[in-house]
C-alpha cells in the first residue's frame, strides 16, 4: 500500500518542484551556481537521449524494469532477504497496480510520440 501512495504521489510531488519550486530557487542568488551546473547536466542528460522524450521514457521504463529483475541482489545489498517476497506479495495481492502502471507507461509513450509528431516539419 505504501508503494502504491508513493507511485501516486511522486509524479505530482516531481512535477510541482520542477514548475513552481524550481524556478523560484533559481533566483535566489545563493542557488544560481548550483542551478547553472544542475542545468548543464541536464543539458547533457537531454543529449544523451537524443532530445527525444520517447527515449527518455524508454529508458526509465528500461531501468524500472531492470530494477524488478534485480530485487533479490538489491535486497542482499541493502540488508532486507526478503524484499522481492515483499514486493510480489504486495503485487499479487493488488494485481491492479501492475494494470495502472501499463497504463502509465502507454499514455505517456502515446503523448510522447504525438508531441514529437507535432514537431516533424
Amino acid at each position: 500500500m505504501k508503494i502504491m501512495l508513493l507511485a501516486l504521489i511522486l509524479p505530482g510531488l516531481i512535477c510541482g518542484y520542477a514548475l513552481i519550486l524550481r524556478p523560484m530557487l533559481s533566483r535566489i542568488p545563493e542557488f544560481q551556481k548550483f542551478y547553472a551546473e544542475a542545468d548543464g547536466f541536464w543539458a547533457k542528460v537531454w543529449a544523451w537521449c537524443g532530445k527525444s522524450a520517447t527515449v527518455a521514457w524508454g529508458y526509465i521504463v528500461g531501468g524500472i524494469g531492470t530494477t524488478f529483475a534485480l530485487l533479490d541482489p538489491i535486497g542482499a545489498m541493502i540488508g532486507d532477504p526478503d524484499l522481492k517476497s515483499s514486493v510480489t506479495d504486495l503485487l499479487q495481492s493488488n494485481p491492479k497496480v501492475l494494470g495502472y502502471f501499463a497504463m502509465a507507461v502507454s499514455l505517456i509513450t502515446i503523448v510522447a510520440r504525438l508531441r514529437s509528431l507535432t514537431k516533424a516539419p
